[in-house]
């Protein structure tokens, strides 16, 4: 029979936490058992989330062991009207004020790696005496960001050499989208690299999820870093039981700060529509999510507003069903940092949609490559304008004759059974 191994979790996003940070492991860790694994999950019992999701609670596995502890967050005191929320990349209500960037600047300085650093002394202390009491635990799993994460795994390691080391980046460090937003000045820079590089130099795997991502650490680390994407615990349902939407929906679902917001598709949905006027009668641009006010901004500007419907924030099961209902689901890569290796977990959500997917982001990337191997819908770059244009003008058409479809294929790749594990391969290893 095989010997059972036993892991410990250390994340900061879990239920009752909703959000994008909390799927990838929320997923992975119904898998462990079946992998005769067992696992122990650290997380906070009362963190400031950007997204609050109770209903997610009913899909954490019995057979986990979840362990919480109080963690102090001094931002949760700002007040929202000065609180950013660096949760879903910086998305901003208004101009940003003086009041605003100074708090973001304290964040990006003060707080470094992130505002969760007041955890990792009394996390490293709590969870070397938990290490002692639970010996069947040999291996930790630290998941970032938050980035704080990775320091207790750090200081685990450095208290337990032996103990076996998994950093998971779910996005990077450094090269993330929006560092350079937080303000860094030289010495949080220098900290900030300082403490990247030994992470990524001291664990025994490292792991992200995508190949840009991947080769950006590596050249950081100067070591092999292993990937396994996000995924998916795709639904077996016949899509042509859903009822879609009545109108013409093109649906965004999650955050949309500033650096994802598809300039080059209000352009062309703007032309569309003077080439063909019928447009204007069905379209309905439905953004839901957290949202910059430049979106809102310059789809005024394209004279598209008229056509848009906001929806701040719904549960995750609500997402889900509205996915399902959409013509089309609307994907936009962060045009900023390593953009190249922006494949979202969101992509995966749309796959079991099974709603054809309009993607946008840099070409050649890893989100280019997912979308054309999948044949989930059509990838287009950031600039083309054109092609945007000519896809809506189709799409419409199909529309109108009840033939916009997905036709998506080799989806077992990215189920998550599948993928956990991968990772528990890696960490074999």
């Amino acid at each position: 029979m095989k010997e059972k191994r036993t892991a410990l979790l250390i994340t900061y996003y879990w239920p009752p936490a909703g959000g994008a940070g909390v799927h990838r492991w929320l997923r992975m860790s119904r898998f462990f058992k079946e992998n005769d694994w067992n696992l122990h999950v650290y997380c906070p019992e009362n963190g400031t989330w950007p997204t609050m999701d109770p209903a997610l609670q009913s899909e954490v596995s019995e057979e986990l062991t979840i362990v919480r502890r109080p963690i102090f967050e001094p931002h949760k005191y700002l007040g929202k009207k000065s609180n950013p929320n660096i949760g879903a990349g910086l998305t901003h209500q208004g101009k940003i004020g003086l009041v605003k960037k100074a708090v973001i600047w304290v964040r990006g300085n003060l707080f470094v790696p992130d505002a969760r650093v007041f955890w990792i002394k009394p996390s490293v202390r709590f969870l070397a005496n938990y290490l002692k009491v639970h010996p069947e635990i040999d291996t930790i799993i630290s998941t970032g960001p938050p980035h704080s994460m990775h320091l207790i795994g750090l200081g685990l390691k450095q208290r337990f050499p032996k103990i076996n080391w998994a950093a998971d980046f779910r996005d990077p460090w450094t090269q993330i989208d929006f560092y350079h937003e937080l303000l860094p000045g030289k010495w949080a820079d220098k900290r900030h690299k300082k403490y990247e590089k030994k992470v990524l130099q001291s664990a025994d795997h490292v792991i992200t999820v995508s190949d840009a991502c991947a080769e950006g650490l590596q050249e950081i680390a100067e070591r092999h870093v292993h990937v396994v994407t996000n995924g998916y615990i795709f639904p077996d349902f016949n899509a042509n039981d859903v009822p879609l939407d009545h109108s013409f929906s093109i649906a965004h679902f999650g955050s949309m700060p500033s650096a994802r917001n598809p300039k080059s598709l209000w352009t062309a949905l703007q032309g569309a529509m003077k080439e063909n006027p019928g447009i204007a009668n069905a379209l309905q641009i439905k953004l839901v999510g957290p949202l910059d006010f430049q979106v809102v901004d310059d789809l005024k500007k394209h004279q598209l507003d008229a056509f848009l419907t906001l929806i701040p924030s719904v549960s995750h099961a609500e997402s889900i069903r509205m996915q399902r209902s959409a013509q089309v689901l609307l994907l936009v890569a962060n045009n900023a940092g390593n953009v190249k290796g922006i494949l979202t977990g969101k992509f995966f959500e749309y796959l079991g949609a099974k709603r054809p997917i309009l993607a946008i982001g840099m070409a050649k990337g890893d989100l280019n490559k997912a979308v054309d191997v999948t044949n989930s819908g059509q990838f287009f770059d950031f600039e083309d304008i054109d092609g945007l244009k000519k896809f809506v003008l189709s799409a419409f058409e199909q529309y109108q004759n009840n033939a916009l479809h997905s036709t998506s294929v080799g989806l077992d790749t990215y189920n998550s059974r599948h993928l956990t594990k991968n990772f528990l391969d890696i960490i074999c290893g």
